[in-house]
């Protein structure tokens, strides 16, 4: 995943990053795979690699 996000960073690509699914954690109720809780921890995840890309140039 790490290159994959990579590659976008590499190409100055600017647009938004969305996990597509997650888990239903800590009592949360809804759609198998849309977990709300999750999927903001997915793009939390994101932004973190992101910033390590980024500030390793």
């Amino acid at each position: 995943f790490y290159e994959i996000v990579k590659a976008y960073c590499d190409y100055n690509f600017d647009g938004p990053f969305r996990p597509d699914h997650g888990r239903m954690i800590w009592g949360e109720t809804g759609r198998p795979g849309y977990g709300l809780y999750d999927r903001a921890l997915g793009a939390v995840y994101i932004n973190g690699i992101k910033e390590a890309i980024n500030k390793s140039k």
